[in-house]
């Protein structure tokens, strides 16, 4: 391939001039070293130390198999233009997509910032070869791009789209009307896509995409905050979905009462995440919703007020669910109002306790492996001894916590792991008594706790590090505290 003197001045990052002679590797070893060597994608602007760049400078030899590899050349990242001639990024991306041949399938990622140039032609130039792309969008190239008169992708698989005020990249926070605001014709005719990942924070409703939700594997919409009513829509069309992320924004009962739901099953669902936001005000959805498949679960919920959670309306949800849910994570966030106070659970009961209720939750899960609890959802002391026992959650492996003494976790850790080294417990080969054999808890094998508590100091955090060493647990230990202002309790 021959380059004009102009392409060279432009191309400095990629230079083509390279020494005659270097390691004379046999081919095999050749393509070989240079496969590991270039993982990452081609990123314009060119750092200093692209691998690409870095080989192609060994020798002559190594130059045209850099060059002339197709799979070297399918990764792309547009970087943030600072002081960069959108022009010469533009006359430089244009001979670097010629390296990749006229056939192979193209992943292209734009960062925030992009001139509008650079993406106006890679996708008129472009579409017909992408497999995989991430942008962020005005609304106005929206309609441009992907609307019923822009650009075909007949290959596309994945997307990743960002809706922007400008083309500075910043998110659009301004409410849009819903119908008719956001037209994705071009995505919905795409035949071959199956992961679908929309950021639009300004409550454009998913349903007015008219997207083909029956034919999506992977959806995330944890950006774009619908209604239960338009998620279980969703839903309701998603017979292939195996991995979902959501953000429902919960309205007040009396403003649904017309809604009704009917009984949902999605039969591949195996991942689910949802950002729920005012969830008690409407748990309707929680009731209707049959998920076969589910094996891991994350529920992120985010409240205005009271601290202290009823996380029984998890109850009904993680009822509904069967044998194989094995992961679940749990996530409390609330926004304080003016007499909104912040009790931490003392053991000594001087203050209120904000103990969660985690007993009726869990006991449906029966065969989960790892439970995740972020800071700020407490176990009370009553469960944590069914925990200890076995008698709740018996296969649990890995557990993360957070605790306001700490050791009323690691108590229970200890114990759990010598419950299951005991022999269980029943009747004796020659006795003819029917009573049912006690099983032993699986032991846990990982720990992360999270102590917030006062008067920590260098002596207690050390105190902890040597009992959590002592466990001897098979996967380790992650421990992180944070010192709460104020003064020691007693029993600190």
């Amino acid at each position: 391939m021959s380059y004009s003197p102009n392409e060279e001045v432009v191309l400095g990052a990629f230079s083509t001039s390279a020494p005659p002679n270097g390691p004379n590797f046999p081919d095999n070893i050749l393509q070989r070293i240079i496969d590991l060597t270039i993982q990452g994608p081609v990123v314009l602007p060119p750092p200093t130390h692209d691998p690409r760049r870095v080989l192609a400078q060994v020798c002559r030899r190594w130059r045209n198999v850099v060059t002339s590899t197709s799979s070297y050349w399918t990764f792309f990242t547009f970087e943030a233009l600072h002081g960069q001639r959108p022009g010469n990024i533009l006359r430089l991306a244009k001979l670097l997509f010629r390296r990749s041949g006229n056939n192979i399938l193209l992943s292209i990622r734009f960062q925030r910032n992009v001139a509008r140039r650079l993406l106006k032609f890679v996708l008129r130039s472009y579409s017909h070869r992408l497999w995989s792309l991430s942008c962020f969008v005005t609304k106005r190239e929206l309609k441009t791009f992907f609307g019923a008169g822009g650009v075909h992708f007949p290959r596309l698989q994945h997307i990743d789209l960002a809706v922007v005020s400008n083309r500075h990249g910043h998110i659009t926070t301004r409410r849009t009307p819903a119908k008719g605001s956001i037209n994705l014709y071009r995505i919905r005719r795409a035949p071959f896509l199956r992961h679908v990942v929309l950021h639009i924070p300004n409550r454009v409703h998913p349903a007015d995409l008219r997207l083909l939700w029956g034919r999506l594997t992977h959806v995330d919409l944890g950006d774009t905050p619908t209604r239960p009513s338009t998620f279980m829509k969703i839903m309701e069309q998603s017979l292939f979905l195996e991995y979902g992320v959501f953000c429902i924004h919960f309205t007040r009962l009396g403003n649904q009462q017309s809604t009704t739901f009917s009984t949902t099953t999605v039969p591949l669902l195996r991942r689910l995440r949802l950002r729920l936001i005012h969830p008690s005000r409407d748990t309707r959805i929680f009731r209707k919703l049959r998920m076969p498949s589910l094996e891991e679960l994350w529920l992120e919920r985010e409240e205005v007020g009271q601290s202290i959670r009823d996380m029984s309306l998890y109850k009904t949800l993680l009822a509904k669910l069967n044998a194989p849910l094995k992961h679940v994570t749990f996530s409390e966030h609330y926004s304080p109002t003016s007499t909104t106070t912040w009790y931490f659970p003392r053991l000594n009961c001087t203050q209120r306790l904000i103990y969660q209720h985690l007993d009726r939750v869990l006991r449906p899960a029966h065969n989960l492996t790892s439970l995740y609890l972020c800071p700020g959802v407490f176990i009370h002391p009553l469960v944590l001894g069914r925990l200890a026992s076995g008698e709740l959650l018996p296969f649990l492996e890995r557990l993360a916590v957070s605790s306001v003494s700490g050791w009323d976790i690691l108590w229970m850790v200890r114990e759990r792991n010598l419950a299951s080294t005991r022999p269980e417990s029943g009747p004796s080969s020659n006795s003819t008594s029917l009573v049912t054999p006690v099983a032993r808890p699986v032991a846990l094998n990982y720990l992360d706790l999270f102590v917030m508590m006062c008067g920590l100091n260098e002596d207690y955090v050390q105190k902890y590090k040597d009992a959590l060493d002592a466990l001897l647990l098979p996967c380790g230990y992650l421990f992180r505290y944070i010192p709460i202002p104020g003064q020691a309790s007693s029993t600190s």
